[in-house]
């Protein structure tokens, strides 16, 4: 009786519900036909085959919005397609995974990067329609044309000098102390010390980062909100630690691009970059600090994380830093105070206030270094190449079947290459620091060489990929040979190596992804102990 007395108090509210889900299945219904309709009204024979989502319309937004670039290795496993369309809210996205078609897409110069670059800056940056329109009328194309020359040859030795001997003077400091440093979070101590290095190449003497960390951890809350503020809507409001962060950074940016004084202190790169961006009308200084806010985002965003990984990498490894430090050390020089440089040992260096190491030695004669740069490259790096189609465009893979792109859709290419197939070996998926030594043997490594693409390719091949390699190089070089690193979460006496963190998929917008305990609030304790018969060195880089 009491049962049916319940059923009853409760039967009104379950008629109400009952009316409110004719309604949700009425939608569901709806949103199934309308994608099956536009989809059809507008697909063409040859364009790549439809891969459907669970849910019609947004099945697909959600996946990527939960899952970020795994999304799209989930749906290659999951499908194996060369190629496919994915609707969504009533349009497409392609997706390309197939090698070759993923060339033939890089190639193409009727898809634009750009584009889409330019379908979010408003709303990363926060610019001015004006200054949107302008960019598009060929400002970026110009801000390209100045900084590609900049990168190479001597404007890139520059800078690399600049970046290397910032970071240098860090660990100088902690060579001076002679003493054992406890960092709490590895990766959020090489985060700070990269950050400022970089920001000092762009900045030079007027730098505003240099000794404030509140704006070091703005640029990192900047770039975790990238995704929200991209989408321009009530940014304040959705996006709001990100929003202020950026707006922090441009109040100390801002003053460095006034005309008055005419950009006093600025390194080349920026300096020209300022003059071009002015030459085409924008003369705002904050407007100015907006645009440039893109080019401190790119020269941080990936470098810095892959240099983590670099570290954590070799670092857990006691026998892969016994062998780099045999192949780096005879590339120091030691210079005596007020001598000539000589070479030498360890035990020649207590004497002696400096060490040089040259950057392009690092580069030509480090055939284990590059392979384990390269190798954490591979592992860590989850780069989506994307490209908007704007003329009607075909595609041809390796067997020679041609897929139509239409025009006004964008196009995916997920570095699903770095792990896939069969190239890399049975082992793929782990850590092999000697995987890429035979990389200047083309014959052996062609295969290889079509699959890794950590830097894009074509017309849009990443033009700091040559600074970032310096960076990363010189900084592992100069903690190999100075310090011992082990882990901070045990006793001092077992010496233990530190252990490498699980990789969290990279997010939309970044190339690499993030050790996962930061999203946990956890933390990489390390234990730095300078090294015997080094502790009274300091580092210079050169060219």
């Amino acid at each position: 009786m009491t049962l049916v007395v319940c059923m009853f108090n409760y039967l009104p509210d379950f008629v109400h519900l009952c009316q409110y889900l004719k309604y949700i299945l009425l939608v569901a219904v709806g949103a199934f036909v309308f994608e099956k309709l536009s989809y059809a009204c507008f697909t063409d024979s040859q364009e790549p085959p439809k891969l459907p989502s669970s849910f019609p319309l947004v099945g697909h937004l959600i996946g990527m919005l939960r899952k970020h670039t795994q999304y799209f290795d989930d749906l290659y496993k999951q499908n194996g397609m060369p190629i496919a369309s994915l609707p969504i809210l009533g349009g497409k996205i392609y997706v390309i995974w197939d090698t070759a078609l993923v060339q033939a897409g890089l190639r193409a110069r009727t898809m634009s990067f750009d584009a889409i670059m330019l379908q979010h800056a408003q709303g990363l940056l926060g610019l001015r329609d004006e200054s949107v329109m302008i960019a598009r009328d060929g400002l970026l194309t110009d801000l390209m044309n100045v900084t590609k020359p900049l990168l190479l040859g001597s404007g890139l030795a520059t800078i690399n000098m600049s970046v290397l001997n910032h970071a240098a003077e860090t660990l100088n400091e902690i060579l001076a102390a002679d003493d054992t440093l406890e960092i709490p979070d590895l990766y959020h101590w090489i985060q700070t010390m990269g950050t400022l290095a970089t920001t000092e190449a762009l900045y030079g003497a007027v730098n505003p980062l240099h000794g404030n960390r509140r704006l070091v951890e703005d640029v990192w809350l900047f770039e975790s909100g990238l995704r929200t503020l991209g989408l321009n809507f009530f940014p304040r409001v959705i996006a709001g630690r990100a929003y202020h962060a950026r707006e922090r950074l441009l109040d100390a940016i801002s003053p460095l691009f006034s005309p008055s004084p005419p950009l006093d202190g600025l390194p080349e790169l920026t300096c020209r970059r300022a003059q071009v961006i002015r030459s085409k009308g924008i003369r705002d200084s904050r407007e100015i600090a907006r645009i440039e806010l893109a080019l401190l985002h790119g020269a941080t965003v990936n470098t810095i994380p892959t240099l983590f990984w670099t570290v954590a990498h070799t670092f857990a490894r006691p026998d892969l830093v016994a062998r780099l430090r045999a192949e780096i050390l005879p590339l120091v020089s030691f210079l005596p105070r007020g001598g000539a440089a000589e070479e030498g040992g360890e035990a020649q260096a207590q004497a002696r206030t400096q060490a040089q190491i040259s950057l392009k030695d690092l580069e030509t004669t480090c055939p284990l270094l590059l392979s384990t740069y390269r190798e954490v490259i591979r592992l860590s790096n989850q780069a989506m190449s994307t490209r908007q189609v704007m003329e009607n465009t075909t595609v041809t893979d390796g067997g020679g079947r041609t897929y139509f792109l239409r025009a006004g859709c964008s196009v995916v290419m997920p570095a699903t290459g770095h792990m896939g197939g069969d190239v890399w070996g049975a082992n793929k998926n782990d850590f092999g620091p000697e995987r890429f030594l035979d990389w200047h043997d083309h014959k052996a490594s062609r295969d290889r060489r079509l699959v890794y693409m950590p830097f894009g390719g074509g017309r849009h091949l990443c033009p700091g990929r040559n600074l970032a390699k310096a960076e990363i190089l010189g900084i592992v070089a100069m903690l190999l040979l100075s310090f011992e690193m082990e882990d901070g979460a045990c006793p001092a006496e077992q010496q233990q190596p530190i252990n490498v963190p699980t990789l969290e998929p990279a997010r939309l917008g970044q190339g690499v992804g993030k050790p996962v305990y930061l999203k946990a609030g956890g933390a990489l304790p390390v234990r730095l102990k300078t090294r015997k018969g080094l502790q009274r060195i300091s580092w210079k880089i050169v060219a």
